[in-house]
C-alpha cells in the first residue's frame, strides 16, 4: 500500500472549505491518483471525496488489485470488459447515488473536473477519457443539481507539491534518466531520428518497468537532427526515418511517466564530433539554464526568472534564437498550467512548485539545441530533479 499523504488530503479538505464545497468527485486519473495513490490504468475510476469523512472509491474489479495499494478504505468494485459485465456506466451510476447517499452529498455542492482542456493519458494511453456527456449526466444523477466546476481549486492543489509528490518527481525523473543514457549513446552518424527514439523509449520501458523507482513506466521520445532541429521548438514534431549525419545537432524531447508522475527533459547531442561555434552556443545554452535556476526561490516574479537567462543569451548575441517561454509545471501531467516562466507572467514562484527550464536557440543556418530539466522551487532557491551530463559530444 502506498504511504498516505496526509498533507496533501488535508490541503485538499481546506481548499474544498474555503470554496463552500461539499466535496469532489474525479474521473480523471490524474486526479484520482492525486488524491487516492491509485492510478487508474483505464481510467474508468471514480472517486468521490467529501470534505469530510472518508473517501469512496469505484474501480473496475480488474483492477481491485491497484486500487488497493492506494490509501483509499472503502473501494467498491465494478465487472467492465467481460461477456457478463453488462453496461458498466449503468451500474457507475447505481454505485455512484449509492457512494453519494452514503456520504451525505445529494444536493450539495460538490466539485468536479468541469474545464479540462487537457488531460494525462492512463496507462492504457492508447484510449484517453474525458469528462463528456455520459460522466456528467452519471454526476448529476449521483449528486443532483450541485456541481461545481472545481478545475481551477484542482490546478492550484497540483501546484504545489506535498514532500511525497517531490519524492514521486524524483523518481520518476531516476527512470527518465535511462533514456537520456539511451540517447548519449544512440546518436551516432546514420542512425535515424526514429531509430534513436525507439531505443530511448524501449530503455525505459524495459529499465524502469518493475525497478527500484517505479511499477510502471513508459517513455515518449522524439528526436530530431540537422535541419530538423532547427524547427524542434515545435510541438511536437515526429521523429522520421532521416538518417543523421557527421557532425549534425540531434535533439531529444522526452516525456517520461513512471506510476502516473511525469517528467519532461531534452538534450543535445552532435553524431560525431562537434564543430567550435556549435560548443560555444551549447555552452551559452547551458550557462543561460544555470542562470535561470539560479534566479529561482519562492517569491521571485516567472518573468525574473525567464529574464535571467534570456539576458544572458542576448549578452552572447543569441537573444534572437530564444524563441519560446523558459518553463513550465510538470507533475501529474507532462505539461501543468501553473508555474509559468515567460516575460509577460509576473506571477511569483512558490515553495513547492517544480517546472522545466528550458532555454533553447534555433536557427535555419545552423540548426537547434535546447537543455531542459525539471527544477523544485525552494524557499531559498531551487533543487534540480533531474541532474544528468550536459555534455554536447562525446
Amino acid at each position: 500500500m502506498v504511504q498516505v499523504d496526509t498533507i496533501r488530503l488535508q490541503r485538499t479538505r481546506a481548499a474544498l472549505q474555503q470554496a463552500g464545497l461539499a466535496g469532489l468527485v474525479c474521473r480523471l486519473p490524474e486526479n484520482v491518483l492525486l488524491l487516492s495513490g491509485y492510478w487508474p490504468m483505464n481510467g474508468l475510476a471514480l472517486l468521490v471525496f467529501p470534505t469530510e469523512g472518508e473517501p469512496i472509491l469505484l474501480a473496475p474489479e480488474a483492477e481491485a488489485h491497484l486500487a488497493a495499494e492506494g490509501w483509499a478504505q472503502d473501494v467498491r468494485t465494478f465487472s467492465w470488459g467481460t461477456l457478463h459485465s453488462g453496461d458498466q456506466f449503468a451500474t457507475m451510476e447505481r454505485l455512484a447515488k449509492q457512494a453519494a447517499a452514503d456520504l451525505g452529498l445529494q444536493g450539495k455542492p460538490v466539485g468536479y473536473e468541469g474545464s479540462f482542456e487537457f488531460v494525462a493519458a492512463p496507462y492504457v494511453c492508447a484510449e484517453p477519457g474525458v469528462i463528456a456527456g455520459v460522466t456528467q449526466n452519471i454526476l448529476r444523477a449521483a449528486l443532483g443539481g450541485g456541481l461545481v466546476d472545481a478545475t481551477s481549486l484542482l490546478h492550484g492543489l497540483r501546484a504545489i507539491k506535498t514532500p511525497a509528490e517531490v519524492d514521486r518527481l524524483r523518481r520518476v525523473n531516476r527512470v527518465a534518466k535511462l533514456g537520456l543514457r539511451a540517447f548519449a549513446e544512440q546518436v551516432q552518424p546514420g542512425r535515424s531520428e526514429i531509430e534513436i527514439a525507439a531505443a530511448v523509449e524501449a530503455a525505459i520501458q524495459i529499465g524502469g518497468t518493475d525497478s527500484a523507482d517505479a511499477r510502471i513506466a513508459r517513455g515518449f521520445a522524439w528526436v530530431l537532427a540537422g535541419p530538423n532541429s532547427a524547427v524542434s521548438y515545435k510541438p511536437h514534431l515526429r521523429s522520421s526515418s532521416r538518417r543523421v549525419a557527421e557532425g549534425e545537432l540531434v535533439v531529444l524531447e522526452l516525456a517520461t511517466v513512471a506510476d502516473g508522475w511525469w517528467s519532461d527533459l531534452t538534450r543535445t547531442r552532435v553524431a560525431g564530433r562537434a564543430n567550435v561555434a556549435d560548443v560555444e552556443r551549447w555552452q551559452a545554452v547551458v550557462e543561460a539554464q544555470q542562470t535561470d535556476i539560479a534566479a529561482m526561490r519562492a517569491g521571485v516574479p516567472a518573468n525574473q526568472v525567464d529574464a535571467a537567462g534570456r539576458d544572458l543569451l542576448a549578452a552572447r548575441g543569441l537573444g534572437e534564437y530564444f524563441i519560446h517561454h523558459t518553463g513550465h509545471g510538470i507533475g501529474l501531467r507532462y505539461h501543468e498550467p501553473e508555474p509559468f516562466i515567460h516575460p509577460d507572467v509576473a506571477t511569483p514562484l512558490q515553495a513547492g512548485m517544480v517546472t522545466s527550464v528550458e532555454p533553447g536557440i534555433y536557427s535555419p543556418d545552423w540548426g537547434g539545441m535546447r537543455c531542459e530539466d525539471n527544477v523544485l522551487v525552494t524557499e531559498d532557491g531551487a533543487e534540480v530533479l533531474s541532474e544528468f551530463p550536459r555534455d554536447l559530444a562525446g
